[in-house]
């Protein structure tokens, strides 16, 4: 059975408290290395900005396509109200 320690009571005021880095002592439960949070964190940022710029290029294709789409209605009423024929599409 391990054997455990009482807490130590807390200091009553500021000038009781410890005034120097004190090391932890035994086995420390988690541990990760800085340099590993780092790239691990850089590479989230990159695929949650690359997921974003990709769906803005989806965006914006479909609303390009849509324009494209309204542009041709327009020259095909402006051609049916003219009483002539449609206009040659824009490019």
């Amino acid at each position: 059975m391990k054997e455990e320690t009482a807490p130590a009571a807390l200091p009553a005021s500021p000038d009781e408290r410890a005034t120097t880095f004190q090391a932890v002592q035994g086995p420390q439960a988690e541990h990760y290395s800085g340099e590993v949070l780092l790239v691990c964190a850089y590479g989230v940022l990159w695929v949650i900005l690359l997921c974003w710029v990709g769906l803005l290029w989806r965006k914006q294709s479909a609303m390009n396509a849509r324009l494209e789409e309204l542009d041709r209605e327009i020259d095909k009423a402006a051609g049916a109200a003219a009483g002539g024929t449609p206009a040659p599409p824009k490019k």
